[in-house]
């Protein structure tokens, strides 16, 4: 009796396990076209100049995210959600009150630098008003503390919650930018749209955890779990500010020191979109592509881990080659359609940047592999050599052709950069013990 109740009650855990995993893509897809929504909505109240500078700021604000933030990081987010997940219910919730603390602690500290840089940054780039990136701090400061919900969430299975939050925050920042472009389209008022939208987001992701773990009897971990868990937070980050200045818009600080708003925001949108797609190509492989050649195809498995990074990066370079030429082709279009011919000047920026996002989509599967294998002595190499080619040209490609001269020397960082990450994928995954 004992047994049969045992196997009913896991199989129920697994069905709905099952069903929020089925849920959560095209829930994830939903939320992404949500928010897609908003930023159009954004960008077509403000008009290039504003959404330079809107675009701006907020990039300043969030770039050093992934050191300072619990859970900004995806390999941090995925070692502390494993750790949290073997602990009992009681000892998961004294990780999370640990977690909220020490990421308190580091917004506290974020605040008070971002307080001592404004002014400093106001001088070497006349358009970042010191009250303008203030606001950008509070849209970040619920993108920091919401990390540490998502982790929790991550580590108690509940891909469903974390889904619908996602949807929720999606519709949140759609309706509450309605307003603000109704009420006044200004740089100030979407900065406080998008950080009500990230609080109310915050607060339903919260009270999601409450109901979830029993935090008044909270045990507090103990001296070897906190330094697993330091050591799984801890950040690389010399390898964060090389991956930060190849695959991240790091131009868009010399387009603000040299070139107008109206420059840096057709440079951000460009490098948005581009970003985007290098995004969505493997997202839509892994979602949809890979299981529906597992389930038609049973018999089809890789005969080893190097046959599957050719084979997997065959599929996507099928995939991301004719979507990426029709994108480049059909661009002046769909930016007409969507933002206006007003910012039709992003088409050669665009353009330049989605060859580099089909790089980096191929390349994609060689980086989860290398750090799978813990590759990082020769990701880090790598990824020097690339920002230092990206800082080289992007001065004189930046005082010679703006925008584009930005997109130029980004496409060519990680274009070699997506190439050596093949390059050492097959290296490693051929070299024999």
């Amino acid at each position: 009796m004992f047994v049969s109740q045992s196997q009913s009650h896991s199989a129920l855990i697994k069905r709905n396990i099952a069903w929020s995993e089925r849920w959560s893509v095209p829930g994830a897809l939903c939320a992404r076209l949500i928010g897609i929504a908003a930023s159009i909505v954004i960008i077509q109240a403000l008009g290039p100049w504003s959404c330079g500078v809107f675009l701006f700021v907020q990039w300043l604000a969030r770039a050093p995210v992934p050191v300072i933030g619990v859970g900004a990081s995806v390999l941090a987010n995925r070692r502390v959600s494993e750790i949290q997940s073997r602990e009992i219910p009681r000892m998961s919730a004294g990780i999370f009150y640990c977690l909220w603390y020490r990421q308190c602690r580091n917004s506290l500290l974020y605040c008070l630098a971002c307080i001592l840089l404004a002014l400093p940054l106001s001088w070497l780039c006349a358009f970042c008003n010191p009250t303008l990136m203030l606001l950008a701090v509070l849209t970040t400061l619920p993108l920091l503390l919401s990390g540490v919900a998502g982790i929790t969430l991550r580590s108690l299975r509940r891909s469903d919650l974390l889904t619908g939050l996602h949807l929720f925050g999606a519709l949140s920042t759609l309706v509450c930018t309605l307003i603000a472009a109704q009420m006044a389209a200004q740089v100030a008022g979407c900065l406080l749209a998008v950080a009500l939208a990230g609080a109310l987001t915050l607060i339903v992701a919260l009270i999601c955890i409450v109901r979830l773990l029993p935090l008044e009897d909270a045990l507090h971990p103990g001296p070897f779990l906190l330094e697993r868990l330091q050591k799984a937070l801890r950040p690389p980050l010399l390898l964060f500010a090389v991956d930060s200045i190849v695959w991240q818009p790091a131009e868009m600080l010399l387009l603000a020191c040299w070139r107008t708003p109206v420059e840096v925001g057709f440079y951000a949108l460009s490098a948005m979109i581009s970003s985007a797609v290098m995004g969505f190509i493997p997202a839509l492989f892994s979602a949809w592509i890979l299981p529906m050649i597992l389930r038609y195809r049973p018999e089809h498995r890789y005969p080893d881990e190097y046959g599957a990074f050719i084979s997997n990066s065959w599929y996507i370079t099928l995939l991301a080659i004719p979507l990426c030429s029709v994108a480049i082709l059909l661009c002046p279009i769909i930016v007409t359609f969507f933002l206006g011919p007003v910012y039709l000047p992003i088409t050669n920026p665009l353009r330049i940047l989605l060859i580099s996002a089909a790089c980096g989509s191929i390349a994609s599967i060689s980086l989860t592999h290398l750090a799978r294998k813990g590759e990082e002595r020769a990701q880090l190499r790598l990824g020097m050599a690339a920002a230092l080619l990206n800082v080289a040209l992007a001065l004189p490609c930046v005082a010679l052709w703006g925008a584009t001269g930005a997109a130029l020397s980004a496409a060519t960082a990680q274009f070699v950069s997506a190439i050596g990450a093949i390059y050492l994928c097959s290296k490693a995954l051929t070299r024999r013990p």
